[in-house]
């Protein structure tokens, strides 16, 4: 009986000191050199719009150091990227991360690219995807100086009732100056299978620096968002509307979620400085479960700030 014990012992001491070689052997050859890590790893992107990596060095050495990362574009622009050279500094045993910010230019082909860093010892890299989707509509409008103008626009995109995720957006937008102003910007982009934090459509608007100058001078603005719940939207409109005669500043953005990751979201952000008028009218309709009306109405000397998120439940809960 006790040498049945003293051998079933053996065997567990055995087991115990062989584990624990594998272990230590492990541990050894994975905690020497330099690693690193993309985070994400793949994201989508659009002409224009910037997205954000975080770059993690690893360094498993006793010996604090300086590490020299570098970036392989592959079949991305060099231009796209932050920066293509950048020194992090690891202490021993420790991690350091920074930022990337990668921008496809405006006439970036829609594909997924492939990029890299690397140590410039060629020590350790890592690779990283970005997915440029291209726009279904782009209207980019800059207008500067003196004179008169009419814009209108109007333009709807409703996605097919077999579509894996449906999405619906009409806008149209009217604006009428006459005098003199420093800039005024009036874009819209949309991408009807929007995937990951891409907007289905986009809207900003701009201004900078308008005072009437003279009698019968004047700066109009009108802008409608309408989402129509029943075929797939988010069920919101947002209305803007401004008669000024000063317009120190205007940043506007709009953007509309049925598809990728912030699905069946409208996001409003605004802040205007102005002398003048200024409305602001956003309402979201779901039969049955929400309904939210918003008026604002502004006027005098004033600065106005204004940011609105309205969300609609998922399309597996409430069906159009």
């Amino acid at each position: 009986m006790k040498k049945q014990l003293a051998s079933v012992i053996l065997a567990v001491v055995l087991c115990s000191a062989l584990c624990l070689v594998l272990c230590s052997v492990s541990t050894v050859s994975a905690s020497t050199g330099t690693n690193i890590t993309i985070y994400p790893s793949s994201q989508y992107s659009s002409p224009g719009k910037t997205v954000e990596y975080t770059i993690t060095v690893h360094n498993y050495d006793s010996k604090s150091q300086s590490v020299a990362l570098e970036i392989e574009a592959g079949k991305c622009d060099s231009s796209w990227f932050e920066w293509t050279e950048k020194s992090v500094y690891v202490r021993a045993h420790s991690v350091n991360s920074l930022t990337l910010k990668v921008t496809p230019s405006m006439n970036a082909t829609e594909r997924s690219y492939n990029w890299n860093v690397a140590t410039t010892s060629a020590s350790a890299s890592a690779s990283a995807t970005i997915v440029v989707q291209g726009y279904d509509y782009a209207s980019e409008t800059h207008v500067e100086g003196k004179g008169v103008f009419v814009i209108d626009k109007d333009v709807s995109s409703f996605s097919g009732p077999d579509a894996k995720h449906q999405f619906s957006v009409s806008f149209d937008k009217h604006y009428a100056f006459s005098g003199e102003i420093e800039g005024f910007v009036s874009d819209e982009y949309l991408i009807e299978g929007a995937q990951g934090d891409n907007a289905n459509f986009e809207q900003k608007s701009a201004v900078g620096d308008y005072s009437a100058k003279a009698s019968g001078d004047f700066l109009y603005g009108s802008e409608k968002l309408h989402s129509p719940f029943p075929f797939g939207g988010t069920g919101t409109t947002i209305r803007e509307q401004y008669d000024v005669q000063r317009m120190d500043l205007r940043l506007e953005d709009v953007n509309l979620h049925s598809t990728g990751n912030q699905r069946y979201k409208s996001e409003l952000a605004t802040i205007n400085e102005f002398d003048g008028h200024f409305l602001l009218d956003a309402k979201q309709s779901v039969p049955g479960y929400t309904q939210i009306a918003i008026r604002n109405e502004f006027f005098g000397n004033l600065t106005v700030c204004k940011h609105l998120i309205f969300r609609r439940p998922g399309k597996t809960a409430f069906a159009p």
